[in-house]
């Protein structure tokens, strides 16, 4: 019968050991951080709030700290009742209003919405102060250009687009003859 006690104290150990092994490999998630459970903003601007109004991808496109700014990304009013959305930056003002329940939408050419001046260059922030009703927020908003392409048609004077190459040449007389066609082989 001695025998017996001594099988438990065994079994007791392996089982304490197993566990202490299971705690070591699945630990670190109980004391990391998971980087799934942060939020942050996925896009070239800024997610920020203000009283009721919700801004989402915020920015300023512009070519140069002298040229004005196109506001662009999303206002989302969450409150029963249409507010004004005031955006100071430099000593530019510019004010929309957002619809009860709804939301402004800056790159739709009904909503475009501009700041004179901002004198922060592209690449840089621009201070910002966001205000709905009595509610303020400071806010740092990036400054972006056509760097990337897709902002390029939000600037005052987009660059012009790429024109065709000619299809013909010029003789010496002046006048055109037509390009030679293209062949192609097929062995």
């Amino acid at each position: 019968m001695k025998i017996a006690p001594k099988n438990r104290v065994q079994r007791a150990l392996v089982v304490g050991a197993g566990v202490l092994a299971l705690l070591g490999t699945a630990g670190c998630s109980a004391v990391n951080e998971q980087a799934t459970t942060r939020e942050y903003a996925a896009s070239d601007g800024l997610v920020a709030s203000v009283g009721p109004v919700n801004l989402r991808n915020l920015l300023v496109v512009s070519e140069d700290p002298q040229s004005s700014g196109r506001i662009l990304g999303t206002a989302i009013n969450t409150s029963d009742s249409p507010v004004q959305l005031n955006l100071t930056a430099a000593s530019s003002t510019a004010s929309v209003t957002v619809p009860a329940n709804g939301q402004i939408r800056f790159e739709d050419k009904a909503n475009a919405t501009t700041l004179n001046a901002l004198g922060a260059a592209p690449g840089a922030l621009v201070p910002m102060t966001l205000r709905v009703n009595s509610d303020s927020s400071e806010l740092q908003v990036p400054v972006l250009n056509d760097s990337l392409v897709e902002y390029g048609p939000y600037l005052e004077s987009p660059k012009p687009t790429s024109t065709a190459a000619p299809t013909g040449e010029a003789t010496p007389s002046g006048e055109a003859t037509a390009a030679p066609e293209a062949t192609t082989h097929t062995p």
